[in-house]
């Protein structure tokens, strides 16, 4: 029960719906769960470890396992490849300025911190810019796999057109590429806090189990209905209004630091321009500039 497919992140460039988009189609299915970490934390455990969150998809062609993890590990890599040097491999990216400011809001709904400036948590961790250098951790990927095997989305284009990024996943992996789900238009891991914590587990329990049970694009529909969704609303509270906006002399640095990379991935990616403000910072450094602690 070896995975044929592996998406590798990044955290927060829409892992959650290259993952719902997989775990709809019919010829594929997804680890259980979503995030094995194998190749990164749990490597010491071994291969049947790792196989037995396959144990429940016996009958599908492509299996898949997302774990973000992948992407910046520095031996994920090679040990993939090891593991199965055939697997097709699954990058999402973002502009890494916007990933960051995301990270931290993501680790504040995680409670690893409380309400605080970007600011007091670009200070507290450094993996908010490490998992921005795209073209440092990707090459370790292209050098093992090949392009070739290595499929690089971009979070801001999923936006624009869901139905067919799906569709080039889909395609990628060697399915039915026709195969059209309402899942890919669903919005995902909407940066906010509940009001009522208890509600929210109860609620994602449910629709966890409808999963489960293959009723995936049930839930969709059902989340959309008046009731369900005003009671989505009215429990939700926008973390934005917690967490001040990143300052822009913070952007100006950030802009400054990840340029380099982002030039350097755009070359490797063989594309002309990034959709990305980071994009138009033309600094002249080759390589990262230290953000001031």
């Amino acid at each position: 029960m070896k995975p044929t497919a592996i998406g590798i992140g990044v955290q927060k460039c829409a892992t959650s719906w290259m993952h719902s988009v997989l775990g709809a189609h019919p010829q594929v299915g997804v680890s259980d769960p979503k995030e094995v970490d194998f190749f990164s934390y749990y490597f010491d455990r071994g291969y049947h470890w790792y196989e037995r969150h396959f144990d429940h998809l016996p009958n599908c062609p492509v299996r898949c396992d997302t774990s973000p993890s992948y992407f910046y590990d520095a031996r994920a890599a090679s040990r993939a490849w090891h593991y199965r040097s055939d697997l097709k491999v699954i990058a999402l990216l973002r502009d890494p300025v916007a990933r960051a400011y995301s990270n931290h809001l993501h680790e504040v709904i995680k409670g690893h911190i409380e309400p605080q400036s970007f600011e007091q948590g670009l200070r507290n961790n450094p993996t908010y810019l490490e998992q921005g250098l795209y073209f440092t951790h990707l090459k370790r990927w292209m050098d093992m796999f090949g392009p070739q095997q290595v499929l690089v989305l971009l979070a801001e284009e999923i936006q624009i057109d869901p139905v067919q990024s799906a569709a080039t996943v889909y395609d990628f992996i060697g399915v039915n590429a026709d195969f059209v789900s309402a899942v890919a238009s669903e919005r995902r891991n909407v940066s906010d806090l509940a009001r009522s914590p208890g509600l929210r587990r109860a609620l994602r329990s449910g629709g966890d189990l409808m999963r489960r049970v293959g009723l995936e694009e049930q839930l969709v529909q059902l989340k959309s209905t008046a009731p369900v969704a005003g009671l989505l609303k009215a429990n939700s509270v926008d973390l934005r209004n917690r967490v001040p906006p990143m300052q822009n002399s913070t952007k100006h640095q950030l802009l400054e630091y990840f340029a380099p990379e982002v030039h350097d991935l755009a070359d490797m990616l063989g594309r002309q321009s990034l959709p990305w403000p980071t994009w138009k910072s033309r600094a002249t450094q080759t390589a990262p500039t230290p953000i001031a602690s």
